[in-house]
């Protein structure tokens, strides 16, 4: 990297962690900004400029301390910004439109018939967006699209849940770069949940896990404040993790896989069966990378949340080694059914905050 290049995202993480305090809402003196971050009341006098020049901040008044000249507060500028984020599924396509606050301006959604094409999911995705764009006001950045299963987050391709999958191999980004003119990503849906989580509550969640329960069963990892998506962009696929042998047959091509258990269970209308395999699921995932907060999401989540509450906390109270010292939060998320759009569109806002990203697509 060169000297340039390593100062650009220097210059680009700082702004991005003024930009996250002031996401909080409330405007924030110089010297306040310094001090949770860090760094010098000079750097921060520079960062701010930047920001202003972007028209991200604007001076909101000041504030006295004691003797001495007034301090100047700054807030962000959320109409400054606007991104689209769209979450979809096998049966149906919901797209938000959010300010730099993650506000939602709009929304709306499609239903999917079955067997729906590659080259119709494109169509309605677009459909939906160009609905969206024209609300608000602000520079629109971008459109982030978080799918279920697989996806090639650097080169924006779904890769699907199986070989088999009809949408597997479809280039969404570079189709939707092409159809919008706007800078697209793509993300697995539970790593763009958790993303709704961290964007809402900056830094409250650096080690954690969202598990999503919607088509199937993944999680979103953010492991030292950083997102996990691992060397294939395949993280988290933990719904294939086997809970039964020579159980259920699942659409990857084992056998007892625990999205596969936890679909039966419903189908049978055995809701608290279901709600145990997840809590053996979520025990293993803090075994194996021990994170302090579990965030249930997801269509099933919410509409048995706490059947599926209470099975996992007494797991994490029961079932996980060493849980007298081992503290584990268990909470459900409340985003609803925009957690994952508003992650997506979340991701594509993270790059005017100066966060590197997969965004492709015109400047």
């Amino acid at each position: 990297m060169s000297s340039g290049a390593h100062l650009d995202l220097v210059r680009g993480v700082n702004d991005a962690g003024v930009l996250a305090l002031l996401r909080g809402g409330n405007p924030m003196a110089r010297h306040d900004i310094a001090e949770a971050l860090d760094v010098t009341p000079q750097a921060v006098t520079k960062i701010l400029a930047r920001l202003g020049e972007r028209g991200l901040v604007e001076e909101a008044g000041t504030v006295s301390a004691g003797p001495g000249k007034p301090a100047v507060l700054h807030r962000l500028v959320p109409r400054s910004r606007r991104a689209i984020g769209v979450h979809v599924t096998r049966t149906r396509v919901r797209a938000v439109i959010v300010d730099l606050t993650g506000t939602i301006l709009a929304a709306c959604e499609r239903d999917l018939e079955a067997g729906t094409s590659p080259d119709r999911l494109v169509d309605i995705v677009a459909e939906l967006a160009t609905q969206l764009r024209s609300t608000g006001e602000g520079a629109l950045v971008g459109i982030g699209v978080g799918m279920p299963g697989s996806v090639d987050h650097d080169a924006g391709v779904f890769r699907g849940s199986e070989a088999s999958d009809p949408w597997s191999g479809l280039a969404l980004r570079a189709r939707l770069v092409e159809r919008l003119g706007l800078p697209a990503l793509v993300e697995n849906d539970s790593t763009a949940a958790i993303v709704a989580e961290s964007w809402s509550s900056p830094h409250a969640v650096p080690d954690a896990a969202l598990v999503l329960v919607e088509d199937g069963i993944g999680a979103g990892l953010r492991l030292g404040d950083v997102l996990h998506r691992g060397a294939h962009s395949d993280a988290g696929e933990v719904g294939h993790t086997v809970v039964v042998l020579d159980g259920e047959p699942c659409t990857c091509g084992r056998r007892g896989c625990a999205q596969a258990e936890h679909a039966a269970a419903l189908a049978r209308g055995d809701v608290a069966r279901a709600a145990r395999i997840l809590a053996s699921v979520v025990v293993d995932l803090v075994v194996l990378l021990d994170v302090d907060r579990i965030i249930l999401a997801g269509r099933s989540i919410h509409r048995h949340h706490a059947a599926y509450l209470d099975a996992v906390r007494g797991a994490m109270a029961t079932e996980l080694p060493r849980h007298d010292w081992l503290h584990v939060e268990v909470l459900v998320s409340t985003h609803g059914d925009d957690a994952i759009a508003l992650g997506a569109a979340a991701e594509v806002l993270e790059d005017e905050f100066g966060v590197p990203a997969a965004l492709a697509g015109p400047a």
